[in-house]
């Protein structure tokens, strides 16, 4: 078992009540919080040198989101598209990763 190392630093009032809710929405500790966005810069600054264009997971991503739209866009289904765009976006709201639409259509009809 690896053994994790302490770290300890002043902040914020503001940034203290940010990662205490966000740690509480995300029901983990703080130092889960913290931990983990110390953990992504160090990934970031370490790693990104040593990947090369084909293994990046940004661009990997970005690939298939490109890939996957031109195979909906020209499916047989015209209408695929967009019932999983839909279905998309109905998932990012019951993860709570964005706003529900206001009713009434995109213009606010």
């Amino acid at each position: 078992m690896k053994r994790s190392h302490c770290l300890q630093t002043c902040v914020t009032g503001q940034v203290d009540n940010w990662k205490m809710a966000y740690a509480r929405e995300r029901e983990v500790s703080i130092s889960v919080v913290v931990g983990d966005r110390i953990h992504d810069e160090w990934l970031r600054k370490t790693g990104a040198d040593s990947r090369t264009p084909a293994t990046d997971p940004v661009r990997q991503n970005i690939f298939i989101g490109v890939a996957l739209d031109a195979l909906l866009t020209y499916h047989p289904e015209a209408d695929l598209r967009e019932r999983t765009i839909a279905a998309y976006h109905r998932r990012l709201i019951r993860l709570g990763l964005v706003a529900p639409r206001p009713e009434g259509g995109e213009h606010g009809e």
